[in-house]
């Protein structure tokens, strides 16, 4: 079989095919923090073309790249949850950016936004990375779990638990 990223020039169409949802989905696991999801994206690419005669083609190159930046970015989260021990800080909300205080249907959507994330965020791990694949990523089951490293069928187990209690908090809080 030939090598899906031969050169320079194939890999540059393939970062500029998936830089968006990489980025995205590293921004996600990342809580919304921008600069370490672009930390976690430049280096999901790196690692890439570092790691391309290591990809042997038993799932599509986005499978392959989202377990990078997957993996990749639990790193980042863990290196920060340690630096931040060592400060002792405590942890920073991760902001919504300005909504015009005029538009009350604005507000209330950002309301329910917070409470999503903050529902999705108060997750398994396990379950919230599935989750966060099945809803945003739009991935298979079978996608999930070449991701993930886990079988389809728990990764089917992992988001029927994580939508009940995502339903469970998002009705408690009245944004359901």
């Amino acid at each position: 079989m030939p090598h899906p990223i031969p050169d320079r020039a194939a890999f540059s169409n393939l970062v500029l095919e998936h830089q968006r949802s990489i980025f995205l989905h590293a921004l996600r696991l990342c809580r919304g923090d921008e600069q370490l999801a672009r930390d976690v994206t430049q280096k999901t690419f790196l690692s890439a073309w570092k790691g391309r005669s290591d990809f042997r083609g038993e799932s599509a190159l986005r499978t392959w790249l989202f377990r990078i930046t997957h993996n990749l970015a639990l790193n980042e989260l863990r290196r920060a949850h340690r630096r931040r021990e060592q400060l002792n800080l405590d942890e920073e909300p991760v902001e919504l950016g300005s909504v015009p205080a005029t538009a009350p249907e604005q507000l209330e959507e950002a309301r329910q936004r917070s409470a999503l994330r903050d529902a999705v965020y108060s997750l398994s791990e396990r379950q919230r990375d599935v989750a966060l694949l099945r809803l945003y990523e739009d991935m298979s089951f079978p996608e999930i779990g070449e991701v993930l490293g886990i079988t389809a069928n728990n990764a089917k187990v992992n988001f029927h638990h994580a939508s009940k209690s995502l339903q469970r908090q998002l009705a408690r809080g009245g944004a359901a």
